[in-house]
This record gives structure tokens, sequence and C-alpha cells, in this order.
């Protein structure tokens, strides 16, 4: 039963994949995504053992240094593994590396068995359409999934835990960014940002500790 860290996005985006999902159930090709309970994400990092308690403390405060950033979802792709797997390929932006990087110095410390697929410098990111797919559903998965308007943009403002069992996934905790109006959106230097954090995009408050 893995545990898994995840981003989320703002509403519309979770409207939009979330229609795709049930165009690919309503076809009868996958109901992998909705019928497990999982919510729209692109996963950070994934484990089968972890310490949950003391890994929300630090990602409580984590969330608090980083400012919610936009992403853009401009392909298709699939996984030519076992699972089967349909999704959508995520650009990957200097903050998108810096916020995975910064989140794996914390859940080293907390993981045991982590997957290789999820770690710094294996990671592909994206967000799943479909997944347990066989190479015929594949096909037609895709092809459904065309019809998505691309690129679809979106806004990245939280981030939580889950596990996941055959029964489905599990909200462990969940965690939002933290919010700014528009005059501190030109990310300033302030005296209690730590620097190392800072060349991350992340903010000071996760130093501190």
């Amino acid at each position: 039963m893995p545990f898994v860290a995840e981003l989320y996005f703002d509403p519309s985006t979770e409207k939009r994949i979330r229609e795709a999902w049930k165009a690919l159930d309503e076809k009868g090709i996958s109901d992998s995504m909705p019928k497990g309970g999982y919510r729209p994400h692109i996963s950070l990092g994934v484990c089968d053992h972890l310490e949950t308690d003391s890994l929300a403390q630090e990602l409580s405060i984590f969330a608090e240094g980083v400012r919610p950033f936009r992403l853009s979802f401009p392909n298709i792709g699939i996984f030519s593994t076992s699972e089967g797997v349909v999704y959508l390929g995520a650009t990957v932006t200097a903050k998108l590396l810096n916020v995975h990087t910064a989140f794996h110095e914390i859940f080293k410390k907390h993981a045991k068995e982590q997957r290789e697929y999820y770690t710094v410098g294996q990671w592909v990111p994206h967000c799943t359409l479909a997944f347990g797919l066989s190479e015929d559903q594949i096909v037609k998965a895709v092809s459904i999934c065309r019809q998505i308007d691309l690129p679809v943009s979106t806004e990245v403002k939280e981030m939580g835990l889950v596990k996941v069992s055959p029964m489905g996934c599990q909200t462990l905790s969940a965690f939002s960014f933290e919010t700014t109006d528009s005059t501190e959106l030109n990310d300033e230097l302030r005296p209690e940002y730590d620097e190392t954090l800072l060349k991350n995009g992340i903010r000071g408050k996760y130093a501190k500790q």
C-alpha cells in the first residue's frame, strides 16, 4: 500500500480533468481514476513505508514557504510499462523542479522504499488520466483524450499526502500554499528568507526549522 505526495490544481483544471476521466469511463475504457477516489494531481514522491505524522508536520511548514505557481500541460503521453498509463504531460519548469527537489530533501528523511521513477533526476511530471490499460485500451484512451483542448494551463495551489490501497485512495493530509497579494509577486528578498531555499524558489519559513 504505497504512500504518495501530490500537487493539486485550481478548481477549473480539476473539473476539466474529471471530465476526461468521465469520458473514459462512459466509453467503457477505464474508470480507474474516479472509481479509486483520486483527485487530479501530479505525484511528487511515492514510497511503500512512511512516517506520516512527522512528514506532515514538516510539510505544513514547507507549504507555507511555497507560493502558488503556474503550470501547463501541453501534451498527452503514455508509459509503456505493465501499468498501462495514459497521462497529461507537464511542462518542466525551473519552479516545478525546484519544488520537487526541495520536497525530496524532506521526504527522504521520512520515507522508505521510495519508487525510483519519482526521485530527483528520474521524475517525469504528469497527471494520470487512466491506468491499468491494455495496449488496445491505450489506443482508445489516447483517441478520446485528444479531444482535450490543449494546452491546459493551471495554478498549482496545494499539496497533500494520500495512501493508496486496493480499496482506493485515502487522503491523509493536505496543505495550501501561501497566498500573497499582487505587491509581493515580484518575490523580493527579505531578511527572514533562507538563501539556499531562495535559490530553489522556496521561502524561508521552512528554513527556520
